[in-house]
């Protein structure tokens, strides 16, 4: 039975996953036997990516997961992201390697949109909005 809620992972929750963080790796675990919904926007699979350099092979794992969905980047979910990133890019914020403003717009608004938990180490850059946040 999947978990109402799903897990939506950011990239520094995904760099940890690909280190092995056990908390993570018993979520995808409970998500590839139907127990939990997990989701990976795929800003966040391309800033993870950056760090990473990891091989199609290992992503291919992770994505391949039974309960796991990848969120693409449509125009119109564009607009919106562009409209929550902007008052971060107005002020050219100095944001830590993995926190860059379009990705954490995009993993805020489906946290929003699908009321679901953002999973991350880098909780700051989603402080003053109203969004269920887990660090790892």
């Amino acid at each position: 039975m999947i978990q109402v809620r799903p897990h939506i992972l950011d990239a520094s929750a995904l760099v940890e996953l690909f280190s092995g963080h056990p908390r993570l790796m018993r979520l995808l675990d409970d998500a590839d036997a139907g127990d939990r919904f997990v989701i990976v926007p795929t800003l966040a699979i391309a800033e993870a990516q950056a760090v990473l350099n990891a091989r199609q092979s290992h992503w291919d794992r992770i994505l391949g997961v039974r309960s796991l969905l990848t969120i693409d980047l449509s125009p119109h979910v564009a607009v919106e992201i562009g409209r929550l990133a902007a008052p971060r890019l107005a002020r050219h914020p100095v944001r830590p390697p993995l926190a860059g403003p379009l990705m954490t717009a995009q993993v805020l608004h489906e946290a929003q949109m699908l009321n679901g938990v953002i999973v991350t180490r880098l909780p700051e850059p989603y402080d003053g909005h109203d969004v269920a946040v887990q660090t790892i």
